[in-house]
């Protein structure tokens, strides 16, 4: 009975972080109660120590089920969002396949299960389609800013070299979109170009009508960005979601972990933050790149900044500007960290794309849409 209500006053302070110390503090408690009682018969002691026994095994098997269940718990995102998982499966020879947070069904599946999507609204009223006629003083330049896929090199070409206004921290949260609504920024005139990381939310701030959104966006490799992120945010003590401990583990231990991001760009195309994803939001993702954003790809720098550039009349008039922006595009970019590469047939890198295996899909879907938009600039 002691041994019973030392157990409970014990698992009244259990904490999953102080399973070790659980452990011990039960042991010591069984050894200390043996101590005692080898002065009592031998039927008493073996009672003690069978119970002691049990206890132990009851407390393995607890740990274990709650490391099982904590294997799939929850994901944080760049923004510091907590996002559910979904069981994993047996089967990994499917191109689209159940993961540690992601509900994925295989892509011969998906084709024929996934009905005809449809943007979400107000993104799809609000943002125009990439095939219409860029409109002066109607149009506003509306960049998703992908973390580690050159978005701070955009606002700062464009912000010191070119002098557009851009909301620079204004629009970088969900508090900031919203007050950026409430006081009209976009109606009022005061820039000339908005960028954020929550697509969806920030398509709100254009009606439509007078004002609408020109979405475009750099974007990456998913692995590579990953790990760029994974170097970046260990040593940026600036950023929100600066994680110093970052410098301490291999990618391998962190792409293992509870802090691992997964499936970000077609989280944050879907508008699907929190909840598990499916081939639909995949489809969504790809139909917002297809008929809303104009597409750059890190892999093809130059090309993709020459079209930003054309598409919305940037001009950088004097030598001066020119310089300015070659420098910062190509050799002295914000952010700039060197390290090392993750080898594709590394375990590092098979962790990498299993968390992100919509986004392989969708950045492969991306480099197509890429190719295709060239004809919107045959006459150059």
């Amino acid at each position: 009975k002691r041994v019973v209500r030392q157990r409970v006053q014990i698992a009244d302070h259990y904490d999953d972080d102080d399973d070790d110390d659980v452990c011990l503090n039960i042991f010591n408690y069984c050894r200390k109660t043996l101590l005692k009682m080898r002065y009592y018969d031998r039927r008493k002691r073996r009672t003690v120590f069978f119970s002691c026994v049990l206890l132990l095994l009851l407390l393995m098997v607890l740990l274990v089920t709650t490391f099982v269940r904590e294997s799939g718990s929850a994901i944080a995102t760049d923004d510091g969002r907590q996002q559910s998982a979904s069981p994993i499966v047996a089967d990994e020879s499917a191109q689209l396949q159940y993961n540690s947070t992601d509900t994925i069904l295989s892509s011969a599946a998906a084709v024929s299960t996934i009905p005809e999507v449809t943007i979400p609204e107000p993104f799809n009223t609000t943002i125009a389609n990439i095939n219409e006629p860029f409109e002066t003083g109607r149009d506003v330049p509306y960049f998703f800013h992908i973390p580690r896929a050159a978005g701070s090199t955009v606002k700062d070409i464009l912000g010191r070299c070119a002098y557009v206004r851009i909301a620079w921290n204004a629009t970088a949260t969900m508090e900031g979109l919203k007050h950026a609504r409430d006081t009209q920024l976009v109606q009022s005139g005061q820039v000339d170009m908005i960028t954020t990381q929550y697509l969806h939310e920030g398509a709100t701030l254009f009606d439509g009508q007078e004002h609408r959104g020109r979405c475009f966006t750099f974007m990456r490799h998913p692995i590579e960005r990953a790990v760029s992120l994974f170097h970046y945010l260990g040593i940026a003590s600036h950023e929100p979601t600066y994680d110093p401990q970052l410098r301490y583990i291999s990618i391998e231990m962190w792409a293992r972990s509870k802090r691992i991001e997964h499936n970000w760009m077609t989280r944050f195309l879907s508008n699907e933050l929190l909840g598990d994803l499916t081939p639909r939001h995949l489809e969504i993702a790809k139909a917002v790149l297809r008929q809303k954003c104009l597409v750059g790809l890190m892999e093809e720098k130059s090309e993709s900044w020459l079209r930003f550039q054309k598409f919305f009349g940037w001009q950088f008039y004097t030598q001066e500007m020119r310089e300015c922006r070659d420098e910062l595009l190509n050799w002295k970019w914000s952010g700039k960290h060197r390290h090392d590469l993750v080898p594709e047939d590394s375990p590092a890198w098979e962790l990498l794309y299993k968390q992100n295996i919509l986004d392989m899909e969708l950045y492969d879907y991306a480099r197509q849409l890429f190719v295709e938009q060239r004809s919107l600039f045959q006459s150059d």
